[in-house]
C-alpha cells in the first residue's frame, strides 16, 4: 500500500478534523481549544507532548532509536479577524473570526503526519518533533516558541513546513528555490511642519503637502534604486493628519510596509528611506524622522534539502505534480525564524480547483479551500521525514 493510499485512507477523519477547526476559529495567543483538540488526538495515538505555559502551542516527539537526527515539522493554528461570508456547511460560527489562511488544513495535515509517522514508526531513521504554532497572524508565536527551546532536546537538525496555495491546484505540491516568502519590515515616518490656517499656506508648513511628495518619492526605490531583477515593495498603508479642513496641521504621520526577498537589499532599505524622506521634507522646509522595526526575515529554502523533497515527491506524486513557482511570494511567514537557526524550507500545498472561490486570495472573506488536498500534504511530509534520515 502506497503511502498516498494509505493518506488517503485517514483523509475522512483529518477532514472532519480540519472543518471543525474551521467552524471554531482562533485568533492569535487563543488557539486554546485547538490546542486542546490537537492533544487529545495525539494521547489517543499515544504520541507524548508537551503543552506551552501559555496554553497555546504544543511541541510532540516522536523518539526513533539511535537516531542521530531530528526533523522538525511544523503546523500553525491560529485565524484571522476576518467575517466569513462563504456559503460552506462548516463555516465559522465566531462573528468576526475566519481562517481564511488555511492554518486548519495545515494542522489537520501535521495531525494525519502524527498519526502515519507513528503508525510507521519501525520505519523512521530520525527522531520527529512535531510542532503546532500559535499566533502567525501576528509574526510572534515562532519568536516565542523558539525562545522555550523548541528546537533544543532532542537537537532540531532541520525543519519543514508547508502553507496552501490557491494558485496550484489539488494535487499539485509547489518548491521554489532561494526566497519563498519575503521579509516583512515596518515603518513609521513622522513628518514635522509648522501647522497654521489653510487660508495662509504662505505662512506654515505643510506636512500633508510634505507627505504628498514623500509617498511619491518613496516609489522610486523600486523603480530606480534597486536592480529590476530583485523583488521588493515599499507600501504606505496608513496616512494620519489634520483634524479640520481649515487648519494646516503641525504634524502628519504615516505607517506602512518594506517587502524584500535579498537579505543585502533588505538591510539598504532603512539608509535608503531615511536620505528620501528627510531630503524631501527637508526641501520643502520641514522635518521627518524614520522608526524602522525589523519583522520577520525572508523565508529562504536550504538548497540540498529542498532538491531531496523534491526528489523524494516527484517520485512519490509524479514529476508533473511538483511545480516550480516561479516568483516568491511577497507575504511573509515567521516559520523564516526558525531557518535562521536550522536549515528547512516551506512548501505549498495545492487548494484550488473549478470553484473559483478556492482561486481567491488567501486572507480574502470568501476563499475556500478543497478538503482533498490534505492527503497530498500528508503524504508528502510523511514521505519526506521517512526519507530524512536516510541521508
Amino acid at each position: 500500500m502506497s503511502l498516498l493510499s494509505k493518506a488517503q485512507a485517514i483523509a475522512a477523519e483529518m477532514i472532519a478534523i480540519r472543518r471543525h477547526l474551521h467552524q471554531h476559529p482562533e485568533l492569535s495567543n487563543q488557539e486554546f481549544e485547538t490546542t486542546k483538540l490537537v492533544a487529545s488526538y495525539l494521547s489517543k495515538w499515544d504520541i507524548p507532548y508537551t503543552i506551552a505555559e501559555s496554553g497555546t502551542g504544543i511541541v510532540a516527539l516522536i523518539q526513533t532509536p539511535n537516531a542521530t537526527k531530528t526533523l522538525a515539522l511544523r503546523a500553525d493554528m491560529d485565524a484571522l479577524p476576518i467575517a466569513e461570508e462563504t456559503a460552506v456547511p462548516y463555516k465559522s460560527i465566531y462573528t468576526g473570526v475566519m481562517h481564511a489562511c488555511g492554518h486548519d488544513l495545515h494542522t489537520a495535515v501535521l495531525l494525519g503526519t502524527a498519526k502515519m509517522l507513528i503508525d510507521n514508526q519501525h520505519l523512521l531513521k530520525a527522531n520527529v518533533k512535531l510542532i503546532f504554532q500559535p499566533a502567525e497572524e501576528i509574526m510572534s508565536g515562532a519568536k516565542e516558541m523558539l525562545q522555550a527551546g523548541v528546537l533544543k532536546n532532542p537537537k532540531v537538525d532541520a525543519a519543514v513546513a508547508l502553507h496552501t496555495s490557491p494558485d496550484l491546484s489539488v494535487g499539485e505540491i509547489g518548491i521554489r528555490q532561494g526566497a519563498m516568502l519575503a521579509a516583512c519590515d515596518n515603518i513609521t515616518i513622522t513628518i514635522k511642519g509648522a501647522g497654521g490656517h489653510a487660508a495662509h499656506p504662505h505662512k506654515s508648513v505643510d506636512p500633508i503637502m510634505i507627505a504628498g511628495h514623500v509617498l511619491t518619492s518613496l516609489q522610486t526605490i523600486i523603480s530606480r534604486e534597486l536592480p529590476p531583477t530583485e523583488q521588493a515593495v515599499v507600501t504606505i498603508g496608513q496616512i494620519h493628519g489634520g483634524e479640520a479642513h481649515n487648519i494646516i496641521p503641525e504634524t502628519v504621520i504615516m505607517k506602512g510596509t518594506v517587502r524584500t526577498t535579498n537579505p543585502a537589499i533588505r538591510e539598504q532599505m532603512p539608509t535608503i528611506i531615511e536620505r528620501i524622506i528627510h531630503h524631501t521634507a527637508q526641501s520643502m522646509r520641514g522635518a521627518a524622522t524614520l522608526h524602522y522595526e525589523h519583522g520577520c526575515p525572508a523565508l529562504i529554502s536550504d538548497m540540498p534539502l529542498l532538491q531531496l523533497f523534491e526528489q523524494v515527491t516527484s517520485e512519490l506524486l509524479g514529476e508533473e505534480h511538483v511545480v516550480h513557482m516561479p516568483v516568491p511570494s511577497m507575504g511573509g511567514e515567521d516559520f523564516a525564524y526558525f531557518l535562521e537557526q536550522v536549515p528547512g524550507f516551506m512548501f505549498r500545498m495545492g487548494t484550488g480547483s473549478d470553484n473559483e472561490n478556492t482561486r481567491r486570495a488567501l486572507h480574502n472573506h470568501k476563499v475556500e479551500f478543497e478538503d482533498e488536498a490534505i492527503q497530498y500534504g500528508i503524504a508528502a511530509m510523511v514521505n519526506f521525514a521517512l526519507t530524512y534520515g536516510e541521508v
